[in-house]
């Protein structure tokens, strides 16, 4: 082969490579899109994330335990009508959400659930941004979103 098509045909396909690059990096911006919220949220509001003991009348069943990610993890013992606040969440700007698990035993089993606050969250926990779990006999309910965790047994 001749040196001059060799060249040629070596900066024709070094051409093609830089321009795709170019196009392929041009179309990262029209893909690349940050989380958006139907619901605003003014700075400085404090949502909280509370987990209630709702284990009333039950004999020798009604004690609960739970630890979360978040914090100091100490493991906290609770009984019928106790509420913890488990995550506190300051929206201040920068940090726009946030995501803790917890784990919950009992008589019943144990339940993982994840507590997740972002802009939907809050709008889930109007008018005094409290959203609740409440600790049941059938597993741990998610209040606003009517969602339930239900008891892993464990091997009992």
């Amino acid at each position: 082969m001749n040196p001059k098509t060799l060249f040629t045909n070596f900066l024709i396909f070094f051409l093609v490579q830089i321009s795709s690059l170019l196009v392929v990096n041009s179309l990262q911006a029209y893909h690349k899109k940050d989380y958006k919220s139907e619901f605003k949220t003014r700075p400085d509001t404090i949502v909280r994330i509370v987990i209630s003991n709702d284990l009333f009348g039950l004999k020798n069943n009604e004690n609960a335990g739970f630890v979360c990610t978040n914090g100091d993890k100490i493991w906290r013992k609770s009984k019928p009508g106790d509420r913890y606040v488990v995550v506190q969440f300051k929206y201040d700007g920068l940090r726009r959400h946030t995501f803790v698990h917890c784990h919950l035993r009992s008589n019943f089993g144990f339940v993982n659930f994840p507590v997740g606050i972002h802009p939907d969250t809050s709008a889930y926990c109007q008018p005094n941004n409290v959203c609740g779990y409440s600790i049941r006999k059938d597993g741990v309910f998610y209040m606003p979103e009517k969602k339930l965790y239900p008891w892993n047994r464990g091997g009992k």
